[in-house]
This record gives structure tokens, C-alpha cells and sequence, in this order.
């Protein structure tokens, strides 16, 4: 849509807002739910919210310039995935304002703005395939993608096929804005940093880690609520395993416990088993001081990790992991989620995307961060996971990076004012949320975000071998490395000769 035709259909709606004010209709002083006040939303400026209040706007170091009415074009993924509600990332194009869609009208506001701004159009290209047809526009230098928004575990073979120009060659882009994620500095190697991400996306805040819980279960059991543990330090995975053990029940009364019928204590994928592990403060792999990788699997501390999390997920008379205990695949998403709909599941753990599959669920659950290993430990930490979180990086085919860059800077800037507070405050802590607890459990899930080097790039595979250890209830850590350390050696060394290869 063109800007002229986006003014003055927001002057559209302005007017008639202003007639319905005019008219005596107030905001309620709660949301439809009873549980939280209204927020405020956004408007076409980007102003404050509640989120932002009382906080001077920063703006982005930017020259002023006109693109002559480029068209600015973003490759994103086409995902087919049953447990991840949209297609096609939402946060980066929307065609018009619909006035109940709070993300759809952030996007169109602030794409408004920066289109008028700089006199571009921003599209958007989702493929199934698109990773191999960056690869391929890279390969035949073709610049029709000014930026790519790509899935994590995409990454490691797009980044070390030279498809993405470093971001220190965009001189526009300022990693040490508050719009940009500093957590991604984690995947640079060698000093080189092909990948971003930020405020300007949503799905990488949707692919963090988190569990729920199930509030009329956890009254039924006698159990508080932690919330109060959460704050306090005191969410281990001790407590967690504690809260655990009893909740299960063989509600059938067949004598065995069954993923359809009974009640679980905690109910979990594969993936879990890094996850906990990351919130435990564990990595596969960290870096030196020149940046370069290596494994830390066996340290001392992450083999004390590890037990702690193994004792979690294999206990099998409390914990249902559906990729290991429920045989057929076709039944995984039933087993996952109705579960927990069904109110026989304590704890779920939850990319925070599943949270919306929940909207209309009877039963009030709660948002907790995954616990840390003990209370000495500084903080809670979640990664995000590799199969649904998405990065952004510039096609090394792109043309006038100085133009990416600012287009990028300026949308990443302005999102900060539109987008985040329209996904955070709006989305997830009016409509998804069931209490006021769960909204600062959200402030401590996103503030301590994690990318784990060693799954970002699975050096010799060894994310996956990780996580596929669930399948086997193998706890024998030590004998897996010794196999496959030389691997995960070699996979390192040719990654960082690549990276210290490339321009």
C-alpha cells in the first residue's frame, strides 16, 4: 500500500475515533478477562506505552534520505508446522489496519512511518524453501531480497555458505541500540557476525523458552504457587523435580500409566532436555577470548547440570515426554497439547507461541521460566529454540548496503515504539496471560534470553545427538563425548576457517 493511500486512510480512522470519544466511550478500567487494566496502544507516531512511559524516546542515527520509491524486500520462511498457529512470520508486512488485530495494526503504522519516511515500500516473499533460494540469489548475484529472516537451525548452513555479508559492513546498523538483541552476539565466531535480531521480530521472542502451569491442579494438590520462588532465587530444578513427583495419577485405574487418559506431573519434547539444560546455566559449547569455540559439554559444572536434568526427564511414572513415550508420531500434537487443555498436565513445557493455542482454555494457568540449577546460580536463562527462532541477516547479493542498513535501523528503531509494546504488553499480557504473576514472569523470560553457540551450529551434530538422548533415557554423557569429540573438534576448526575465510 502506498503512503499517500496509508495517511489518509489512518486520518480515516483518526476522525472516527475522535467522533466515538467525542460520543462518551471511555477504555474500561480492566480488560475483557477481569485480571489486568488496559494498556495503552500504540499510536501511528509510535507513542509511549506503559512499557515506555516516562522514558525519552531514542531515535535512530539516521542521514535523511529518499529511495525514490524503492521497493525494500524481505525473504522470509513458508512454515507448514502444526504447533505454530501462523504460516509465515506476521511482524514484517500488513496490508491495512483492522482495528482488533494489535500486531497487524503495529506493523501497518510503523511500516507507514518509515515508508514515508524514507519514500520505499516494504515487501515480503515467504517460500517453503527459502533457504535454498537465498543460496541461490546469493549464487547468481541476484539482489531481489534486501534482508532474510531465516529459522534457526537453517543457519549454520547458510552462515557458513557465505550467503550473508557481515554486519560490520552495514555501517547504519548500531548493535548497541536497545531495538537490537545482544544475546545473538553469542553466535559470531572468529569476531564475525553475519546475524541479527531484535525488536524489529516476533518469532524470536515466540520461540523462547518458558513452562505453564495448570492453577486448579496445583490447588488440588495442595501445592503454592511459585511465583514467589520465581522472585526470590529459589525456582530450582530441585523444587521443580518436588513440585513433580506425586502430581501424576492413573486416573483410569488400569494400573499403568497411558499419554491419553492419565494425569502427568510434567509434559515435555525432546528439546526440553536442552532447554533445561540452558536454564541450568549449561552450554555446549562457549567461546575464548578470540572469539573462537569450544565444546564445554563434559565441564564439571555441566555434568552436575545434566544429572539434575536427567532426574527430571526420566522419570517416567511423572514426566510424559511425547517424542520418546508416545509411539506414534501422528499422536504427538494430541498428546501435547491436550494434556494440558485436558487439565492432566501440572507443568507443559511451552515455546511461548503455544501460549495463544490456550486462549480459550477453561482452566487459568500461569508462565514460569524454566528453573535454575540452584539458588547460587545469578539468574534464570532461556534459550530459544533452534526448530521455531528466527534470525535476520543481509544477502550477501544485496545491493547499496548503506540502504539495508538504514531501512533496517529505522524499522528495528521504530519498533520498539509500535510492535514490541503491540506484541508484549498488548498480546501476551492482556489477551494470553491469566494474572498480573505472569506478566513479570514474561519480564524475566525475555530479559534473559540465550542462544547457545554449540546449537546454534551443532558442531558435529551434537545438538541433536543431545537431545536424542531422551529417546534412550541415556544418562551416560561422558561415554558419548569420548566417541564423538574428535567430530565435534573437526566440525569447530572448519567452521572457524570458514568464518576467518570469508570478507
Amino acid at each position: 500500500m502506498k503512503p499517500k493511500k496509508i495517511t489518509a486512510l489512518l486520518l480515516f480512522f483518526a476522525l472516527i475515533a475522535g467522533i466515538l470519544i467525542s460520543c462518551g466511550g471511555g477504555a474500561p478500567d480492566k480488560a475483557e478477562d477481569g485480571n489486568k487494566a488496559d494498556v495503552n496502544v500504540p499510536d501511528e507516531q509510535g507513542g509511549e506505552t506503559d512499557e515506555n512511559a516516562g522514558e525519552p524516546r531514542i531515535e535512530p542515527e539516521l542521514p535523511d534520505m529518499d529511495f525514490g520509491g524503492y521497493k525494500f524486500t524481505f525473504l522470509t520462511l513458508l512454515y507448514d508446522g502444526d504447533d505454530w498457529v501462523g504460516d509465515k512470520p506476521f511482524e514484517l508486512v500488513a496490508e491495512e489496519i483492522t482495528g482488533g488485530d494489535p500486531i497487524n495494526d503495529a506493523v501497518f503504522k510503523r511500516n507507514m512511518k518509515i515508508m514515508e519516511k524514507f519514500n520505499i515500500d516494504v515487501e515480503m516473499t515467504a517460500l517453503p524453501d527459502h533457504a535454498a533460494a537465498l543460496k541461490r540469489a546469493v549464487g547468481a548475484g541476484d539482489p531481489i531480497y534486501d534482508a532474510a529472516v531465516m529459522f534457526n537451525n537453517d543457519v549454520p548452513g547458510i552462515v557458513t555458505n557465505g550467503a550473508l555479508t557481515n554486519v560490520d559492513e552495514l555501517k547504519f546498523i548500531d548493535l548497541s541500540k536497545p531495538w537490537w538483541d545482544p544475546a545473538v552476539n553469542s553466535t559470531s565466531v572468529a569476531n564475525k557476525n553475519f546475524l541479527m535480531a531484535g525488536d524489529l521480530l516476533i518469532l524470536d521472542n515466540e520461540a523462547t523458552n518458558a513452562v505453564l502451569f495448570n492453577k486448579g491442579l496445583m490447588a488440588d494438590l495442595g501445592l503454592e504457587l511459585p511465583y514467589d520462588l520465581v522472585k526470590g532465587g529459589k525456582w530450582t530444578m530441585d523444587v521443580f523435580n518436588d513440585y513433580i513427583k506425586g502430581a501424576s495419577k492413573d486416573l483410569n485405574g488400569d494400573g499403568k500409566m497411558a499419554w491419553a487418559d492419565d494425569q502427568w506431573g510434567f509434559v515435555a519434547f525432546n528439546d526440553t532436555l536442552h532447554a533445561l539444560f540452558v536454564a541450568g546455566g549449561g552450554t555446549l559449547a562457549l567461546k575464548d577470548g578470540g572469539d573462537i569455540p569450544y565444546m564445554t559439554l563434559t565441564s564439571p559444572r555441566n555434568l552436575s547440570v545434566m544429572d539434575k536434568v536427567f532426574d527430571i526427564m526420566y522419570n517416567k511414572d511423572e514426566v510424559l515426554n511425547v517424542q520418546s513415550d508416545v509411539s506414534n508420531s501422528n499422536d504427538w500434537s494430541a498428546a501435547f497439547y491436550g494434556s494440558f487443555e485436558e487439565n492432566r498436565a501440572l507443568f507443559l513445557w511451552a515455546r511461548l507461541r503455544v501460549v495463544e493455542k490456550y486462549r480459550g482454555m477453561e482452566s487459568d494457568f500461569g508462565i514460569l521460566p524454566l528453573p535454575k540449577f540452584d539458588e547460587g546460580q545469578d539468574k534464570y536463562h532461556s534459550v530459544v529454540n533452534s526448530y521455531t527462532g528466527v534470525l535476520l541477516g543481509v544477502p550477501k547479493s544485496a545491493e547499496n548496503l548503506d540502504r539495508v542498513g538504514i531501512i533496517l535501523e529505522a524499522l528495528s528503531a521504530e519498533s520498539k515504539y509500535t510492535l514490541r509494546p503491540a506484541y508484549y504488553d498488548v498480546v501476551l499480557q492482556r489477551k494470553y496471560t491469566r494474572d498480573e504473576e505472569s506478566s513479570e514472569m514474561l519480564d524475566i523470560i525475555f530479559g534473559n534470553r540465550v542462544y547457545d553457540v554449540g546449537a546454534v551450529y551443532s558442531f558435529g551434530g551434537v545438538f541433536l545427538d543431545f537431545i536424542a538422548l531422551c529417546n534412550r533415557s541415556n544418562r551416560d554423557i561422558m561415554s558419548y563425548y569420548e566417541k564423538r569429540s574428535g567430530q565435534m573438534e573437526k566440525a569447530i576448526e572448519k567452521t572457524v576457517d570458514i568464518f576467518q575465510s570469508m570478507d
